[in-house]
Order: C-alpha cells, then sequence, then structure tokens
C-alpha cells in the first residue's frame, strides 16, 4: 500500500511538472507572436495617417478600434495635471506584489520574474470596479493576460485590469466615460501565465507611460476597507 502510495505521488509530480513545462512552451510562443504582431502593426500603424492635431477631444487608440471621444464623453477628462485618489476596485487579498526589480515567484511558470502589476486574490466571478472617473481606451484579449478593460484618468493615469471574465459589459465600450466605483467587469482565469493561480485580478497601472504599484495610489481608507495582504509581502 506505502509503494502505491509513493508511485501515485511520483505520478503526480511528474504530472505537475510536464504541466508546468506546457505552459511554459504555450506562454514563448504566444510571446513570439504577439511580438511579431507588435512588429507587423508598428509597421502598419507607421503608414496610416496622422491624426489631426489641434481637436476638442484626442483620440483614443484600443485594441478594439480607435475612436475620437465625442461630446458625450469629454467631460469624463479633468484637469491633465491632477491625478485623483483610487478607490480599491475590488475587495479581495494582495498575494503577488508590483516589483519591477525584485523577481516574484509564478506558479504556473514555477519561476521568479518580475512583476509589473499587482494580484489580488477575489471569489471568481467578484465586480471589479473602476478605481476613478474616466474614458475607456481600451477592451481587448491580452494573448498572455487575458480578458483586459484599459482606463485612462486625469493626470495621464491609466488603469488595466486583466484576468477578466470574457464579457461584454453594458454600457462598457471603447470612448465611453465610467464613473468611480462603476463596474466594467468580474474576476475571470483568462490569463494564460496566470493560470495555476487563484481567480484574482491582475490589477496593473500606468502613469504618463510608466509602470508604477497600483498600492501607491489607492487611498488608505479604502485600503484597510478593502484589501489585505498576504503574509509572504507584509514587511
Amino acid at each position: 500500500m506505502e509503494n502505491k502510495k509513493q508511485a501515485n505521488e511520483v505520478r503526480r509530480e511528474e504530472r505537475a511538472k510536464a504541466n508546468r513545462i506546457l505552459y511554459l512552451v504555450i506562454a514563448l510562443i504566444l510571446c513570439f507572436g504577439a511580438a511579431i504582431a507588435g512588429i507587423a502593426a508598428s509597421v502598419t500603424s507607421g503608414r496610416r495617417e496622422k491624426p489631426v492635431v489641434g481637436t476638442d477631444a484626442p483620440a483614443v487608440t484600443t485594441g478594439k478600434q480607435s475612436e475620437p471621444a465625442t461630446e458625450g464623453n469629454k467631460d469624463a477628462a479633468v484637469e491633465p495635471d491632477t491625478v485623483p485618489t483610487l478607490s480599491a476596485p475590488l475587495s479581495g487579498r494582495v498575494y503577488r506584489a508590483h516589483d519591477l526589480t525584485v523577481p516574484v515567484y509564478s506558479v504556473t511558470l514555477d519561476e521568479y520574474r518580475v512583476h509589473n502589476g499587482t494580484d489580488i486574490l477575489s471569489e471568481a466571478g467578484s465586480d471589479v470596479k473602476a478605481m476613478a472617473s474616466g474614458i475607456v481606451t481600451e477592451i481587448s484579449d491580452h494573448p498572455l493576460l487575458g480578458h483586459s478593460v484599459s482606463v485612462l484618468h486625469a493626470g495621464n493615469l491609466t488603469t488595466v485590469y486583466r484576468n477578466l471574465v470574457a464579457e461584454e459589459i453594458d454600457g462598457l465600450s471603447v470612448g465611453a466615460p465610467v464613473s468611480a466605483g462603476q463596474v466594467i467587469g468580474h474576476v475571470g482565469d483568462t490569463a494564460l501565465v496566470e493560470c495555476c493561480d487563484e481567480p484574482h485580478l491582475h490589477l496593473e497601472m500606468t502613469l504618463s507611460g510608466v509602470s508604477v504599484d497600483p498600492l501607491d495610489y489607492i487611498s488608505e481608507e479604502s485600503v484597510a476597507a478593502s484589501l489585505t495582504d498576504d503574509a509572504a509581502f507584509e514587511g
């Protein structure tokens, strides 16, 4: 009986190792494909006519479409030099930190790598809310990080919500304004490179195009009310 248990454990470990290798191979293939697609897109965009400068509202670029902000959504844009105070996008537990210098462990890939987002554990299907008012700039299916929604806020701050359920949300489209606390998606499992993790939101944020830690911009009150830390990242 003991030998049988040991044999079963060995087989489980071998299957787990094989699965990790398979995920890594798939991720590398998708990365290569995404890189090729990005190069092709850059070449194509370089041939397109440049946007007209001086219009009332800037063009919004998206993975699905590009369209100018309209009269109906210009009010969503606020003073460009004012970064808003943000609220947590959902209630959950922060278990993988944003870190561009010190690699953090990836369960799926079974390796340490830098992480340009913050992962927040929550129940599958949980509401994901806009962290401040803004304009939807992209709704896309990222080849590695799954269904994603990007929102541009004041101060050239962008929040990106990934690993969402692949679905259409009523009233949510590229160029549409969103208000703080508006539901823009639900926690899913569409991120290929994080598919072995528990259900979570992969949250990214950029300030003037530079990746920043979302937790540095969420109010202390909202963090205290909605987010808890994994012991592995305390201190």
